[in-house]
């Protein structure tokens, strides 16, 4: 297994007194699914499916395995930088044997319509600053400001590349923390920094 997706399951190595899965299915971008034991640390099954436009395409994919559950982002975590870019990760866990192996649904929409909040925006991938000069309109539950910036990288591809960004996410974004690394449908994110802050009317950004 990759250095990094094991770095990244081994954040959290914390046990807890609940119940717990003996194993869960493991789908991997990258390799073969299968029934995986889970480790004594590893007390939850997940399932996080995400759609991204980050390289200029849509890409999308499911991430499943055992994991440990102080690692476990569950909720809609959702990030829109504007200009069409935006990342978008559903996450569900589960603590019974094999509890993720059911059938994966198909997400609901995101919603389009406008909230009445807006962000300053802007992205870079490959570098760590990126300075933003348009305001983007917030929509549907994306109702937090959000400046981030970390690292991404593929499974079985040993190169990490560095992104900045700012925009509007979910409230759900707010259980990341600088320096956890999140492993989903398909990349991998180191967080370096992360700054969320409800957004403010569409009158003013002062202040964020």
């Amino acid at each position: 297994m990759d250095v990094r997706l094991v770095l990244c399951l081994l954040w959290a190595l914390l046990a807890t007194a609940h119940a717990r899965p003996s194993s869960c299915y493991q789908s991997i971008p990258g390799e073969s699914s299968i029934v995986r034991n889970c480790r004594s640390w590893e007390d939850s099954c997940i399932t996080a499916q995400e759609v991204n436009t980050i390289e200029g395409v849509v890409n999308t994919g499911v991430f499943q395995s055992c994991i440990p559950s102080q690692f476990s982002l569950e909720g809609d975590l959702d990030f829109e930088f504007g200009e069409g870019v935006y990342v978008r990760v559903h996450s569900e866990i589960c603590r019974e044997t094999n509890c993720n192996t059911g059938e994966i649904k198909e997400r609901p929409q995101i919603s389009t319509v406008p909230n009445g909040r807006q962000c300053p925006s802007c992205y870079a991938l490959g570098s760590n600053h990126c300075r933003h000069n348009k305001i983007l309109h917030c929509q549907g539950a994306a109702n937090h400001c959000i400046d981030i910036t970390g690292t991404l990288s593929e499974k079985n591809i040993n190169i990490e590349t560095p992104f900045a960004a700012r925009g509007c996410a979910t409230k759900d974004v707010a259980k990341i923390k600088a320096g956890m690394c999140l492993v989903s449908g398909v990349f991998i994110y180191q967080i370096t920094t992360i700054q969320l802050s409800p957004a403010p009317k569409m009158e003013s950004v002062d202040g964020f």
